[in-house]
């Protein structure tokens, strides 16, 4: 009788880096290099927040449906 080989566990975890880590680290490749460049802007800070929402009159929780 033959004797199988250890081999499948290392092309598996070849094929899981191959189909997993491969496209992360090609898509965080791209994304570096687009900021890098300048296409990629850092987005604006968000505009100040006083605690009070215009649509219910001032008062804090008014968007979760009281009338």
């Amino acid at each position: 009788m033959e004797q199988q080989a250890e081999s499948p566990i290392i092309v598996g975890v070849l094929l899981f880096a191959a189909r997993c880590i491969v496209p992360l680290l090609l898509m965080l490749g791209v994304s570096y290099l687009l900021r890098r460049w300048g296409l990629i802007a850092e987005p604006p800070p968000p505009p100040p927040n006083n605690g009070a929402n215009e649509n219910n009159g001032g008062q804090p929780g008014g968007a979760h449906g009281k009338a």
